[in-house]
This record gives structure tokens, C-alpha cells and sequence, in this order.
């Protein structure tokens, strides 16, 4: 069943598939399940063997859209046997999950993984999908303009700023954008921002809220801040015209404390130049549930695990991994963002310091001796899988053997 925009809704796609043949979501992913993760959400999140003792965020791993995306594209694959698949991006930020649609015989348009000829290549008779993060209007036009069949993954939270942002527009407010430059699912947004003709500002943490604020007071020169911003900032943005009136949004993984002060921030700062915010200020808080219990797992797991070093899986270019890593480094928590168990070579670890996008190699990172308490917890699009094989390289590494049984209770 296709939209009025020509696009196939991806859990219509599912449900019209399961109807046809046995079988269940749960028995589609089996193969990104783990008897290991399974045994310890069953045992209180933690497993003590020898030395080391295990100790699990209580909220991790494949959320609620990642889950949904991952179905579809599998349902599409068993649906349209003959076609090629096309996805226009990685479908979600895990290099693992990606290789394994590109071994099922997906192709990828544009990205990392992407084919010679991008767009060019797609043909009528193509199946074209659009990642969990959503896509930027233009390309979405391009797909349109092949004629292909066109299923939609994005994430309902993901739509859920961008239906806010629409009536914002139309409001006559500004965007302000809390989120990670060049992300996928910012540059959606900002490409819906530019397409509705509205403006925007990404800020992408305190210190450039900081910015933004000084302005609004007076502080700093248009001039300045338009050049600290950079690309940050919508074509033609003027902050003397286009700032009047903010209305406030969130990529929907970031740190949601980061989020909550920045609204502080500028709400205080509009306060303060109008005498009011009634008319001036809009802030809509969109992290997404999975999101914000995540972090709170992680606020809880690092605050009360008494915790020799904390291990965070997930892909290198994952926002709501990345953020993780920052809840337990900022707490004090030695942390090491991993992609996978081949980040963990004998004594040296290979990994994304917090605040960076250069890896770096460090020697003597497990301690030899001693009892070890060891924190895990992985991305929104981390399969149990890769943690588990994360925590079984980290034990085998401490000299231990897990007693996990062969298969899930």
C-alpha cells in the first residue's frame, strides 16, 4: 500500500508479509540474539565468574525503531524476490548490521557502503528504502523521480520534530537544533527546515548555546557568530532578523541533560532581552524514550556499580552511543567506546576517545591483577551480539571463563 507520495509505509510492508507466510519478527532477528545478553537480563544484569564480575546497563541495545527498521528491510528482501534493493544510507549507525544486508544482496546508494554510481543506477523496477534517520528532501525527490518502489523506515520519533518543526515554521519561529552536525537524521531536518523555507541554527553543545545566548544579550556581533557556526547555520541565516523568535528542538539521541540546559539557556536569555518568552521562545523536547531511559540506565549503572572501567558498544558514528560514553566519562568512570570485540588485541584496545572522532590504541588498559567490575552497555543500533562477543573477549582477556548455558533459559 503506497502514500499519496508514492511511498510504501515499511510496517505495512511487514504486516502484509507476515499474513502470507509463518513466522514472527522475534524469529527474523533471531540471528542478532544472544543466550549470554539473555541470561543476564534474566539474572539481575549481572554474572560473576573468577575474578570479574559483569555488570549490565538494565537498558540497552536495539530500540523500538532500530528493531522496526531492521524488520522491514528484512521483509522487503523476502518480498520482492527478483528486484534489487536499494538503501539509501546505512540503515542504521552499526557497521555489522549493514555488512550483513549487503551479504543478502542490498546495495547502498549514497555513504560508507554505497555503489559506483549512486542515484544514476537505480531503475524503475528497483525497491528503494529509506533509513530509520529519515533522508533529506532532495534525495527523497530523486527516489520519487525513478518511479521505484519507495519504503519508508524512518523512526516515528524522528518524525515526531519534524511534524513540530513544520507548525513552528508556519508560527514564524527559527529553528535551533540541538544535535550533531552532518548527522543523518540533522541533516533530514534541516533539509525539511530548507524546504518549508524556513531557517536554522545547529548548536551542538553548551559552549555554542553559548554563543547563540551572548548574541541574544548583546555580547556578540552578528558578524562572530555567524562565522563560529559555520556550516552550522542555514543559507543566508541574518541572526539580526532571523532571531526574534526561537523555537527550540533536539536530534532525537542526544544527551538530554545537554538538552534541557541549553532550553535553560536561551529561554533566560530571551527572558532577558524581550521582558517575556511567551512569544518568543518555543522549546519541544524530542529525545525519544529509548533514548532517555538508556541514559538513565547509565546514570544508575555507573552511580552504584562501584566500577573498575565501563565498556560502550556501538558504532563510531552513533550519536546516542556516543553519548553514552560521555554519561559515564564525565561521572569519573574510565570509558572505552568500542565498535566491536576486534577493538581488543591481546593487551592493547583500539577505541573513540569521548569527545573525539579519532581512534586511538592504548597498552595495559585491563588490569592484570585484582578483582575486576567491569560496566556494558551498547547502542541503540548494537546487536546483543556484538555485546556479548564484546564481554566474552573481555573475560577470556581477564583470565576467565563465563558459566553461561549454550542457549536462552
Amino acid at each position: 500500500m503506497k502514500h499519496d507520495d508514492g511511498i510504501v509505509k515499511g510496517t505495512t510492508l511487514v504486516r502484509q508479509a507476515r499474513e502470507g507466510r509463518a513466522g514472527s519478527s522475534a524469529e527474523d532477528r533471531q540471528a542478532y540474539g544472544s543466550p549470554l545478553v539473555d541470561h543476564l537480563r534474566a539474572h539481575g544484569y549481572r554474572l560473576t565468574a573468577g575474578r570479574l564480575t559483569l555488570l549490565c546497563a538494565e537498558k540497552f541495545g536495539f530500540c523500538w525503531g532500530v528493531d522496526k527498521a531492521v524488520d522491514i528491510v528484512q521483509h522487503a528482501i523476502d518480498s520482492y524476490p527478483g528486484r534489487r534493493i536499494w538503501i539509501l544510507n546505512q540503515i542504521i549507525h552499526n557497521p555489522a548490521v549493514n555488512r550483513d544486508f549487503m551479504a543478502r544482496g542490498a546495495r547502498f546508494i549514497k555513504g560508507d557502503y554505497a555503489e559506483s554510481g549512486g542515484f544514476d543506477a537505480v531503475r524503475e523496477t528497483d525497491v528503494a528504502i529509506i533509513p530509520a534517520f529519515s533522508a533529506e528532501m532532495e534525495d527523497i525527490e530523486k527516489l520519487r523521480a525513478k518511479g521505484c518502489t519507495v519504503i519508508d523506515t524512518t523512526c516515528p520519533w524522528v518524525l515526531k520534530p519534524h511534524l513540530r518543526t513544520k507548525r513552528n515554521i508556519e508560527a514564524g519561529f527559527t529553528t535551533v537544533i540541538h544535535a550533531t552536525l552532518g548527522h543523518d537524521e540533522t541533516n533530514a531536518t534541516c533539509s525539511l527546515i530548507r524546504h518549508e523555507g524556513g531557517k536554522y541554527v545547529v548548536i551542538r553543545n553548551l559552549e555554542e548555546a553559548g554563543w547563540l545566548r551572548d548574541f541574544l544579550l548583546g555580547r556578540l556581533p552578528a558578524g562572530v557568530l555567524l562565522e563560529r557556526l559555520g556550516e552550522g547555520a542555514s543559507p543566508g541565516f541574518d541572526p539580526e532578523t532571523d532571531l526574534g523568535r526561537i523555537a527550540l528542538i533536539n536530534q532525537t539521541t542526544m544527551l538530554a541533560s545537554e538538552s534541557r540546559e541549553i532550553g535553560r539557556m536561551i529561554e533566560a536569555a530571551i527572558r532577558e532581552r524581550d521582558g517575556d518568552t511567551a512569544r518568543g521562545f518555543r522549546d519541544f523536547d524530542t529525545i525519544c524514550n529509548a533514548t532517555q531511559e538508556n541514559q538513565d540506565a547509565m546514570v544508575d549503572l555507573v552511580a552504584g556499580g562501584n566500577l573498575t572501567l565501563m565498556m560502550v558498544v556501538g558504532g563510531y558514528n552513533s550519536s546516542n552511543t556516543k553519548n553514552l560514553a560521555r554519561i559515564a566519562q564525565l561521572r569519573g568512570v574510565p570509558t572505552y567506546h568500542i565498535e566491536d570485540a576486534g577493538s581488543l588485541e591481546g593487551d592493547r584496545i583500539r577505541y573513540q576517545p569521548v569527545e573525539s572522532s579519532r581512534r586511538v590504541e592504548q597498552d595495559g588498559w585491563l588490569p592484570a591483577e585484582g578483582d575486576l567490575r567491569v560496566g556494558f552497555t551498547a547502542g541503540a543500533s548494537t546487536p546483543d551480539t556484538r555485546l556479548a562477543a564484546v564481554m566474552e573477549r573481555v573475560a577470556e582477556l581477564a583470565g576467565v571463563t563465563l558459566p553461561v548455558p549454550p542457549v536462552s533459559a
